[in-house]
């Protein structure tokens, strides 16, 4: 029994083990044998994507976007769509005419290839038709890809542009590229960034030390008998009433204005050397001096800065003057030179505003210039005589370069020497004459000269601050004068203006309104009641407290409507 159950046993499990020889060794017969000798298909040597790297640079960005977005048609290096980039597509796809996708029956969701292919974007010859960065970054914005069309944000497009430099060896990392700087960055030039700006910073800042330091030595010394004092002692008459050199009543106003006189020709000067003043060139020329020349930009925003410290500076005098009533005879006809010398240096801020010629300057060409044509009869001829044509171009912007470096600047000069000439002949600021038997207390004009050397002084160093934390605005360049777009506003001492043209008329709103205000106050000495002398010296006199009202109303309102039209 025990040997027959064996058989049973046995037999059934060789018979599974024959059966599972005899398939596999059916299946490895069956199957194919690889002939070393024959060729196969090469698999397509197609780049994978971009490594990440961290922290990406703007080029690195740009890498991303093109491999996902440009590479095909451009090249793995922007070699372009030649036969070699071409032999790295699947068989069907080497040809990208024939095989249907890009030829003249291409399909709705594709586009048509010219016969040359796309064009290289990297190695000699590429790009012949771009200048400038700005000019390559706008055309991929507006341009590309090809399918869709401008389906790329202007981040990317700037991205896009920094990669594209960079496989032409032309970028340089360290530079984000924008609309407000790649006008300077050159396609087919490397570009070179200056240095750190803070020896120039250090530089200064040790100017003004010494600065101070010397003429305040110079003004000790020209308190005695053997020196016959220096050009900043001639300034002054050689004693004052004491009244006159107290900073709580003068404010340090007039120093402070020729001060930043001074830095606006010095720093002017210097830009010169790099503006050029036409509609091309214009705003290119700043972002040139702002990006690529060293201590350009602080150049720059000590220009700016300086320019509107002393519109706020010239402001801040005139409320001084009517609040202490100072424009009482014989000094009325000097107050109406310092009103000129306001409007004349409002006026060179606005053409300087204009030099920019970038998108930023869109309400001065455009809103500013049209209210010249609303002044009845001689509107139009007006216009056409500040702007140079019927139209805002290259007339306009040589117009403005030439009345801001000369005709403007000029009228300033002289009439600041005349105002400050009529200070002299008028026994210097107001005071109160002295009581009968009782001699006024002189002081000597060093330590007046002491007392605005030290004002001098703070102003450098808040003017410095902010040229080097606040940067002047800077924008793309101007490419059409035509219309307004975006959020268009006027420089921020002519928002009142524009924020009094949305309540009707623009003749009356516009022109009428700011003429009669500058009118009216210069006005008030020869209308209104004038301080009288034993009032002089001191603030808020009782003798033109009407004068005072209607002044301090006036450019209450002013500033009110410049802040309203600047939150809005």
């Amino acid at each position: 029994m025990r040997s027959r159950f064996r058989i049973y046993l046995i037999v059934p499990a060789v018979l599974v083990l024959m059966g599972g020889l005899f398939l596999f060794f059916r299946t490895v017969s069956a199957s194919p044998s690889i002939d070393q000798n024959l060729s196969s298909t090469p698999a397509p040597d197609r780049p994978g994507p971009v490594p990440t790297v961290y922290p990406p640079s703007q080029a690195d960005n740009g890498a991303q976007v093109y491999w996902g977005t440009c590479q095909d048609c451009h090249g793995n290096k922007g070699q372009g769509l030649d036969a070699a980039w071409r032999s790295t597509f699947a068989p069907e796809s080497h040809d990208c005419w024939g095989s249907g996708c890009h030829g003249e029956d291409a399909p709705d969701n594709s586009f048509i290839l010219p016969e040359a292919g796309a064009p290289a974007l990297a190695g000699p010859g590429a790009l012949p038709r771009f200048s400038t960065a700005f000019e390559l970054g706008a055309y991929i914005h507006e341009s590309m890809p090809f399918f869709p069309t401008g389906s790329l944000s202007e981040d990317q497009a700037w991205e896009l542009t920094a990669h594209i430099l960079d496989l032409n060896d032309k970028g340089n990392p360290e530079m984000d590229l924008s609309g407000t700087n790649s006008a300077a960055i050159l396609v087919h030039q490397e570009a070179k960034l200056p240095g750190t700006e803070l020896p120039g910073i250090l530089i200064l800042s040790l100017f003004l030390v010494i600065a101070a330091v010397y003429i305040s030595q110079l003004s000790k010394e020209g308190t005695t008998e053997t020196r016959r004092g220096n050009f900043f002692h001639h300034l002054h008459p050689a004693t004052i009433p004491e009244a006159q050199s107290k900073f709580n009543f003068t404010l340090g106003a007039g120093g402070l204005a020729i001060f930043f006189s001074l830095v606006l020709l010095i720093t002017g000067a210097l830009e010169m050397y790099y503006y050029l003043p036409t509609p091309g060139g214009a705003a290119e020329s700043i972002q040139v001096l702002t990006s690529l020349v060293p201590y350009g930009n602080l150049i720059r925003n000590l220009h700016f800065w300086s320019a509107q410290l002393l519109v706020i500076t010239m402001m801040v005098h005139l409320a001084r003057v009517i609040l202490t009533g100072a424009y009482a005879p014989p000094r009325r006809f000097n107050f109406l030179l310092g009103l000129i010398l306001l409007v004349l240096i409002l006026l060179l801020d606005f053409t300087g505003y204009v030099l920019r010629w970038d998108e930023g300057i869109r309400w001065a060409l455009v809103v500013g210039t049209n209210l010249l044509k609303t002044i009845p009869r001689v509107g139009e001829g007006f216009y056409q005589f500040v702007i140079g044509g019927a139209e805002p171009g290259a007339p306009t912007l040589i117009r403005f370069y030439a009345w801001h470096i000369f005709g403007l600047t000029l009228a300033v000069a002289g009439i600041t020497v005349w105002h400050i000439f009529k200070v002299r002949r008028d026994g210097g600021i107001s005071a109160s004459p002295p009581e009968r038997g009782e001699k006024t207390k002189r002081v000597p004009r060093a330590e007046l000269v002491s007392k605005e050397v030290i004002s001098m002084i703070i102003a450098g160093v808040v003017l410095l601050l902010l040229s080097v934390f606040v940067p002047a605005p800077i924008d793309q360049p101007l490419l059409e004068n035509g219309a307004l777009v975006g959020d268009s506003r006027a420089p921020w001492f002519f928002l009142w203006i524009q924020e009094t043209l949305q309540y009707g008329n623009p003749f009356l709103w516009g022109v009428a309104l700011p003429l009669a205000a500058v009118i009216l106050l210069g006005l008030l000495p020869y209308v209104l009641p004038n301080a009288k002398k034993e009032e002089l010296g001191r603030w808020l006199p009782s003798g033109n407290r009407l004068g005072q009202i209607v002044g301090i109303t006036i450019i209450a309102i002013i500033f009110l409507l410049t802040l309203l039209g600047w939150l809005s």
